[in-house]
């Protein structure tokens, strides 16, 4: 099944728009196709370090109290999330 999909493939970008094939200002396609990514690959290392526990509680405090301050605006009681 999937070889005779892949087969039709190649000829329905031949066929005119009308009858399913690619639009008139479809991009022309690459004369060499693209690699396949590189699975195994590694990301380098990220350069920034992650947040301490600290930094974590500050974080969440702030955003506790951008809800609290959006809810007190619109005449509700704030959801926090415990964590």
């Amino acid at each position: 099944m999937a070889v005779a999909v892949a087969g039709c493939s190649s000829i329905l970008s031949e066929m005119p728009q009308q009858m399913g094939g690619l639009p008139s200002d479809a991009p022309a396609r690459p004369a060499v196709p693209p690699s396949y990514p590189a699975v195994n690959d590694m990301p380098e290392a990220r350069a920034e370090r992650t947040l301490t526990e600290t930094e974590r509680k500050k974080v969440q405090a702030d955003l506790d109290a951008a809800r609290a301050a959006a809810a007190k605006r619109a005449g509700t009681a704030a959801q926090t999330q415990e964590r």
